[in-house]
């Protein structure tokens, strides 16, 4: 799939004001108004619902469709600034725990010590948590350099940035989606790969200890690309990793139907999968970018999709950092928005029945 891009420059205060929920940089299509939500549900109607998505979720079973128990994990949205990520919480009647963000990588500074994007997330301006997708290194480097420690002191440099900003405690997508060949930065030797995630991890903790690393893989892509590998060949080892995840859209192939969705979901880079590698690895899970893909292999406007997302969710609340739909209305992206604009109707009622406030 086509990556999901941090904007090419950036962000200005003009942007901050216009810039949409569902796009990274561009400026929003008026949208609907939100719908009105069902009202409180009982205690009996959230544990009927727990049993069922125990039953069900990750499993070849079938289910019901989901009723809402609500939301009781962590759950966010994407957004260059804090209006970005709230404007989600207009839609779902709830406030974002979480926002999904990504450093520009034109060159060294722009990753490690520009204030941007920390210094937009602080928490007097966003008290919930955030996500920061990061490659390992800019577009002139390379794994071998870094496995080397050429790189280490620009990533104890982004520490302090971290520090300085109040977000040490950041989650950190270190090199995220490694198993996608459109990412620079994607897993070439898995031996050299490794060890520069490791050197990055250790260099990147001496500066802020309280960092939460988040390794995390595209779904639906079982080899590493290149040397055709096993995508679990790219696992750099549990005392460098805080947290499993993996961005998950409904495509290639997309989930229409219990049959199909159990199959990807069970696939080597499939979420099911990655839920039972944390649990037995003792790591939590994340799925940082989930949505609907209406570009090609996509399942477009699919409320089947988001019901079993739910599903999971619910069943696997326990083990859950956080997830964060990707609301997304880009031409040349997966246009998953259900927001400002509401390109997919049917999905965006599923939505707001399932993850809306009470």
């Amino acid at each position: 799939m086509t990556a999901r891009q941090a904007p090419t420059h950036r962000p200005t205060t003009e942007d901050a004001h216009t810039a949409s929920a569902g796009a990274v940089s561009r400026r929003p299509v008026p949208g609907r108004a939100v719908p009105h939500r069902p009202g409180r549900r009982s205690l009996a109607a959230a544990a009927a619902l727990l049993v069922l998505a125990l039953l069900a979720a990750c499993s070849g079973s079938a289910a019901p469709e989901p009723t809402s128990a609500g939301v009781t994990w962590t759950s966010g949205a994407n957004g260059n600034y804090p209006p970005d990520v709230n404007a989600w919480g207009t839609f779902t009647g709830r406030k974002p725990g979480l926002a999904i963000v990504f450093t520009e990588r034109r060159n060294w500074a722009s990753m490690v010590s520009a204030d941007w994007p920390a210094s937009a997330f602080t928490k007097d301006r966003f008290p919930g948590a955030v996500s920061i997708a990061q490659p390992l290194f800019p577009p002139d480097g390379n794994e071998a350099t870094c496995a080397s420690g050429a790189y280490d002191a620009n990533w104890r440099t982004f520490g302090q940035t971290l520090t300085r900003y109040g977000r040490a405690d950041a989650y950190i997508r270190l090199g995220w989606e490694f198993n996608g060949g459109y990412m620079y930065w994607h897993v070439r030797d898995p031996e050299a790969w490794k060890a520069c995630f490791r050197r990055t991890v250790t260099a990147l903790r001496s500066t802020a200890p309280a960092v939460k690393i988040d390794w995390n893989m595209n779904a639906h892509n079982d080899k590493l690309p290149g040397s055709g590998r096993d995508v679990w060949d790219a696992y750099p080892g549990d005392q460098y990793v805080d947290v499993v995840s993996i961005d998950s859209y409904d495509h290639y192939p997309a989930s229409v139907s219990e049959t199909s969705w159990n199959r990807q979901c069970h696939q080597r880079s499939g979420l099911c999968t990655v839920i039972q590698f944390a649990r037995e690895h003792g790591k939590k899970f994340a799925v940082p970018e989930w949505g609907l893909v209406r570009s090609a292999g996509g399942g477009g406007d699919n409320p089947y999709y988001i019901g079993k997302m739910y599903e999971t969710f619910v069943a696997n609340a326990k083990n859950l950092a956080y997830e964060a739909y990707y609301n997304n209305a880009e031409p040349d992206n997966v246009r998953s928005s259900l927001y400002k604009p509401d390109l997919n109707p049917k999905s965006s009622k599923r939505y707001l029945t399932l993850f809306g406030s009470d």
